[in-house]
């Protein structure tokens, strides 16, 4: 645990390490908008915290999809074993033997 702590703040400080080193302004257009002097590092940071966002949506949903995917097949899988169950039926004494 003691090593994931040093490895959160190590990763911590090479943020902090980037965002005082590109305090540089940009200027940002995107279709009719534009935003000056946001500093690169804000950018690039943000850029970044959407493209992880976006991918976790992308696994939730791939995810919830999986797992109803699982229900249905563990639905099925029960009817037919109840059916298989009430077309042969076990004889308990033939399992002791």
């Amino acid at each position: 645990m003691i090593i994931l702590y040093l490895l959160v703040a190590l990763i911590g400080a090479a943020g902090a390490i980037f965002a005082l080193q590109n305090i540089d302004p940009v200027v940002i257009r995107f279709l009719g908008w534009r935003i000056e002097g946001a500093p690169l590092a804000l950018v690039l940071m943000l850029s970044m915290i959407m493209g992880i966002v976006l991918t976790s949506l992308i696994g939730i949903v791939q995810q919830w999809k999986l797992k109803s995917k699982i229900r249905q097949l563990q639905a099925r899988l029960a009817q037919v074993s109840a059916a298989t169950t009430e077309a042969n039926p076990v004889d308990p004494g033939r399992l002791s033997k």
